[in-house]
């Protein structure tokens, strides 16, 4: 599971809401909070691009390319 919070407010809405556990409302509520203050203060998480096995003998090159799209620069 890549997101604790993601499954907090999965359940939150399969347990609280539809089942009506008082618990899984609190939980959901906070997880749903967390998720909207983050949101609020432009908080961005790191995501992944590319994932890929390097067999021994292999390398990578990480680079960082200008970005021609801005002619002022």
């Amino acid at each position: 599971m890549a997101d604790p919070l993601s499954y907090l407010r999965r359940q939150a809405i399969v347990r609280g809401v539809v089942g009506g556990r008082r618990a899984w409302l609190i939980l959901g509520g906070m997880a749903w909070a967390i998720r909207l203050l983050s949101r609020v203060a432009g908080i961005r998480r790191l995501r992944t691009v590319l994932t890929q096995e390097l067999r021994p003998g292999e390398s990578l090159l990480v680079s960082h390319l200008p970005d021609d799209s801005n002619p002022a620069e």
